[in-house]
């Protein structure tokens, strides 16, 4: 995944270990040339780069200009290749590959079943789930804080969401590690069976729900209904596994990449610990400093523009980088300083439009009793290990999180 701005003079590797652990300066960079910058992706090849917070934004809101579907814009669709597994085919017929009217009949849908009072009513489970965990973790040794509580909980949570049974779990688990690693065509390939295997879990699962419904989140997907219309086979399928990484992946990063900002700033972890009220707004800074997601999904030209000094063709394709928005100093005063109290604070971490992330308020609810959870039950928390020792996720498309956290809590 190589970034070429030539203007500039600015060239990285975002599968290189240094700039993937710290890609900020090179964002600053990209902040003051003019015109856009490219990126080459896996699979789908290269792509415009918009990184500062008002293109992205426009890029987002946009809906003439920018498409999900590349379909409307005059492209093909990458992921109609014969090898594309059959999940990420369905993946992107959900309504994140979608435009107008199209998104706006699946978004509804989905909206039907994962709405925020289904959300609301789990408060009292993830609150259990987390207080078990770190009942689990001891004090004074060191732990692994991605193993021990970032991964566990939203994976518990989705599972409990989505009606998988207890005995399913290990199963469900092992079947959705690695999925994302997808950093080349080579990675790609190497990731088809697991694919396949997550695709038959779910295809069992949904079957499972229409003979006998419960009272869980596939079940309501399923019974999901508006003027007689529902979703189909394919579009069941792609929606649950949206919505398994809406709810999922987005909460780890939170967590593991929330706490690292704390322990790197040890003044705001004792403002937090001096006035728990700070928790909400220092989940939102979390979110913008450390973003979970380096990206959205690629937006489409559908008529030739200009963005930023630079000629864009119909079909083009364009990455919103997030990350690097919620960096902008033209939209944060003092971007690159970590405050918990910092208002306003109109981060992009999870898109924006009518695109917004539907996990968005899973991730929050989740976040916001993790760390409620760790105030409550732990005085200090320190790294284990060297800063320099800590790891990224690496081959992890769109989204950066750590690998481990070692940390140590009295």
């Amino acid at each position: 995944m190589k970034i070429h701005h030539a203007a500039a003079g600015i060239t990285a590797d975002l599968t290189d270990p240094e700039t993937w652990a710290s890609p900020y300066a090179m964002f600053a960079a990209l902040h003051q040339a003019d015109g856009l910058a490219t990126i080459q992706y896996p699979v789908i090849g290269k792509c415009w780069l918009l990184t500062g917070y008002d293109d992205v934004v426009q890029s987002l809101r946009d809906t003439n200009l920018f498409k999900n579907d590349p379909r409307n814009a005059g492209a093909k669709d990458p992921q109609d290749r014969w090898w594309t597994p059959k999940l990420m085919r369905a993946f992107n017929r959900t309504m994140i590959g979608a435009d107008d009217l199209d998104h706006k009949r699946l978004r509804g849908l989905a909206n039907k079943a994962f709405t925020p009072s289904r959300v609301r009513q789990l408060h009292e489970q993830i609150a259990a789930i987390t207080h078990q965990l770190l009942d689990e973790i001891p004090l004074g040794e060191p732990v692994d804080l991605i193993e021990k509580l970032a991964l566990p909980l939203p994976l518990r949570v989705i599972a409990e969401l989505l009606g998988v049974e207890e005995d399913e779990r290990s199963a469900f688990h092992s079947t959705l590690q690695g999925t994302l690693a997808l950093s080349s065509p080579l990675t790609m390939l190497t990731r088809i069976p697991r694919f396949f295997r997550l695709h038959r879990f779910f295809e069992g699962l949904l079957e499972r729900k229409r003979a006998e419904p419960q009272d869980d989140l596939i079940s309501a997907l399923v019974a999901a209904e508006e003027e007689g219309d529902k979703l189909t086979a394919e579009e069941l399928m792609g929606t649950v596994f949206l919505l398994l990484f809406a709810g999922h992946e987005t909460t780890v990063n939170l967590i593991g990449n929330g706490t690292l900002a704390l322990l790197e700033h040890p003044e705001q972890w004792a403002r937090l610990q001096a006035d728990h009220s700070l928790v909400q707004p220092a989940i939102e800074e979390m979110l913008r400093f450390y973003s979970p997601a380096i990206q959205t999904a690629p937006r489409y030209i559908a008529e030739d523009c200009t963005l930023r000094g630079t000629e864009v063709k119909r079909g083009d394709r364009v990455i919103p980088l997030v990350s690097a928005a919620n960096r902008d100093p033209q939209a944060f005063d003092d971007p690159d300083a970590f405050d918990i109290g910092r208002s306003p604070n109109k981060h992009l971490a999870f898109g924006g439009g009518p695109h917004f992330c539907i996990g968005a308020h899973l991730s929050r609810l989740e976040g916001r009793i993790a760390f409620q959870a760790v105030l409550d039950h732990f005085d200090t928390m320190a790294l284990a290990v060297d800063r320099s020792a800590v790891k990224w996720r690496e081959n992890t498309p769109g989204l950066r999180g750590l690998q481990t956290l070692p940390v140590v809590f009295h």
